[in-house]
Order: structure tokens, then sequence, then C-alpha cells
């Protein structure tokens, strides 16, 4: 069984995951620099990590028009030798770390063409969802019967897995056929994922994980062309994902907030 972090490595993969708010890393770096044990910490955690990280995660607050910028940029440059290349991959890789985002086309584009990058998964639970939410679409849950017995019987399983106390009456959303819930797994995390389908919007998403994180407030962002609202209460995190407006979509989440 693998032992539980201690607040040091929780706050760490934070900084490693880029979850870390500015004054936060900040302050995290400033210690970084002073503490030789704190620092060889960090390394070890790092080097426990993927190789391809660097170049595969896009993190939560990635500055998009930046990327975009480079991208383009990238694109302009003529081609160059492999030794040349490889340093531009490497400096775009330290510059896009430093900068909280890792962006994986830009790596490509600079990389010589006899190097191979290998695309890991995300690390961001809510980037994981929203690709899976591509997927969807609305006939891949209009075929689903309505079946209240079948619906307890799959929230049931997740309150098992979950420790929670979910009902029908507690996920219903107005306006919105419940279709299906089903358990997943994600980096070692049991989630689960309430699905809707809105006459108006398609498919619709309401998401569970057991992720051991502290509370945050209700948060809106984009993910792609889905908008999500997401908060963590009680070491769950939870969100809500739709193609809907998102003053509709925080008005939904803050209903689900209050049930469960």
């Amino acid at each position: 069984m693998q032992e539980p972090l201690s607040s040091i490595d929780v706050e760490i993969t934070g900084y490693l995951d880029g979850e870390l708010e500015p004054e936060a890393r900040q302050a995290f770096e400033e210690r970084l620099a002073g503490d030789a044990g704190l620092h060889a910490r960090c390394d070890a955690l790092a080097r426990g990590r993927p190789d391809a990280t660097a170049f595969d995660l896009l993190l939560d607050e990635a500055p998009r028009q930046r990327l975009a910028a480079m991208l383009a940029e990238a694109a302009r440059s003529p081609s160059r030798p492999a030794r040349t290349g490889w340093y531009r991959a490497a400096a775009a890789a330290i510059v896009l770390i430093v900068g909280g985002v890792a962006g994986f086309a830009i790596a490509r584009l600079a990389l010589p063409a006899e190097v191979e990058v290998v695309q890991g998964p995300p690390e961001n639970w809510r980037v994981a969802v929203a690709e899976y939410m591509d997927l969807y679409t609305d006939e891949t849950l209009s075929v689903i019967s309505d079946d209240p017995a079948q619906r307890e019987a799959e929230l049931a399983a997740v309150n098992r897995k979950l420790s929670l106390a979910l009902s029908p009456e507690a996920v219903a959303l107005p306006g919105m056929a419940l279709k299906r819930t089903e358990l997943l797994d994600f980096r070692g995390m049991p989630l689960a994922q309430v699905a809707y389908l809105s006459p108006s919007d398609g498919p619709v998403a309401f998401c569970i994980i057991a992720n051991g994180k502290p509370d945050t407030p209700l948060t809106l962002e984009k993910q792609g062309d889905w908008n999500v609202g997401f908060w963590n209460a009680g070491g769950v995190g939870y969100m809500v994902i739709g193609k809907i407006a998102p003053a509709t979509l925080e008005a939904l989440a803050k209903g689900l907030e209050s049930h469960v």
C-alpha cells in the first residue's frame, strides 16, 4: 500500500504540478533556494515523474495568448540543424515550466525530426474529464433508457467507493435527464461521473474525485469548448462541465454544492 504524502510532499507536488497560487509559489521558490534538504526532496519527487511531463502537460492557468504567439513564432521559423533544434526544445521546456505551462505542441515544432515525443496522460483531472467529454455526442446518452432503479444502483456503487450519500434527488439537474453514473479512475484516485442530457445543450456531467486536497471555493474556468465549475470540500473534488452558458453552469454547480 502506498504511504500517504507528508504535508511538505503535498506542497512540493502542488509546486511541480503548477497548482500553487502565485504568492505561494514565490514563497516556496524562496525557501527552495535556501533549503538544501527541501531542494533534494523536490528533485527526488521530480525524478519520479514521467520524462515527457515538461512537454505534455497544459496546466490550469496556462497563458493561452502567449502560447498561441509562441506557436505562431515556431511555425514561422525556418528548419534548423538537429543540434540547434535540440537546444531550442530544451530552452522552450524551461520557459514553459517556469511560466506554469507545458507546451507539447511547441516542443514538437522545436525538436529535430528524429526525436520522438511521447505524450503522457494529463495530470489535471479536469483536463482529463474534458478530453473524455470530447468523445460524447447526444446519441451517446440518448440511447440509454431512463431506468430509475438502475440509476439508484449506479449511485449506490459510487457512494460505497467514495464514502458519499448521493441520491437521485440530490444530483438531479433541472430540465435534464439523468442518464447514467459510472466509476472511473484518475491516477489511482476514484472518479465518479454522473452524466445528463440537456435538450438544448447536449451532454452535461457532474464529476467527483477523492483527491485529498484542501477546500477551495467554486471557481469557473474554460476547458476547450467546455465550461467548467469546480470546488473542493472535505478532501473531495467536484466539478460540473457542459457546453452551457457560464451563468447557468454556475447556478447548477451552486445547487449541487448545497445538496452534496
